[in-house]
Order: C-alpha cells, then structure tokens, then sequence
C-alpha cells in the first residue's frame, strides 16, 4: 500500500476511511494501528471490518484480546492495550495468529514488534482537535 497522510473531521469519517483502506486488501495482510487513547484506532478498525462485508457492528477486543470475523476473508482483530507483557502473548499462540492466512488488524501492537514481518501495513493516527485525525497510511 502506498504511504499517504489522510485527513479525516469527524469519528464517520474516519470509518468511511477504514472502508476505503479495506477496499484495496486482498486476504493476508497485518495492519497495525499506533495512536494515543480516542485518537480513532477503534473506529477505524470498524471501518475496516465492515468494509470487508460485516454487516454488524464490530465491537473492540479489549477484553477478549482477538475478535475473529468470517466475511469475504477471515479477519482477526486483536487489542494488546491491557497486555503487559510478550510472555502473555506467547503463551496466548500469538504467533500463530500472525502466522494464519487471515487479516491481522492489531490495536496497541508495539508489545509484540519482534514478532512482526517486515510486509506489513502501519497506520498511525494522531488528533489534531476533537474531531479532527490525521492518518499516517505506510
């Protein structure tokens, strides 16, 4: 995926834009999305699900850590913020997940950085107001 900066001014926005994004996936990929607490890592990642062909709404894995989907790929969307630590995550079969033909979407991921394959895709969001991200696509 080309880099891009992308602005977005409002939480819909922002999910129309996770569409886009998945609109130009095609099955294996590993997004990974940086950003502070609110800075939109959630609603993008719905935007993403749902530009895949869920048709509900996709609720965060905060507490379950992966949610899995099954719609036109198989999607895995995880969440590492309450996670302290790798150990948790190698016993969890982390590796497996990351090893699975499926698309990878991981919130908070810098907890498992040495197990990431140099092929794939970060997005970094930051607030520029209340409303206002920009998304660093690369």
């Amino acid at each position: 995926m080309k880099s891009q900066i992308i602005k977005s001014k409002s939480a819909q926005e922002t999910l129309l834009i996770g569409k886009k994004i998945a609109s130009k996936l095609k099955g294996n990929e590993i997004i990974l999305l940086f950003g502070e607490l609110g800075s939109g890592k959630t609603t993008l990642s719905q935007g993403l699900i749902k530009g895949l062909g869920f048709e509900g709404w996709p609720r965060s894995p905060s507490f379950v850590i992966v949610k899995e989907y099954i719609v036109k790929y198989k999607i895995q969307h995880m969440d590492f913020y309450r996670l302290d630590g790798l150990a948790s995550l190698l016993g969890f079969g982390i590796e497996d997940y990351l090893n699975m033909d499926s698309i990878k979407i991981i919130e908070w991921p810098g907890i498992i950085s040495a197990l990431i394959p140099e092929d794939h895709i970060s997005i970094t969001l930051t607030s520029i107001s209340e409303f206002e991200r920009k998304i660093y696509i690369k």
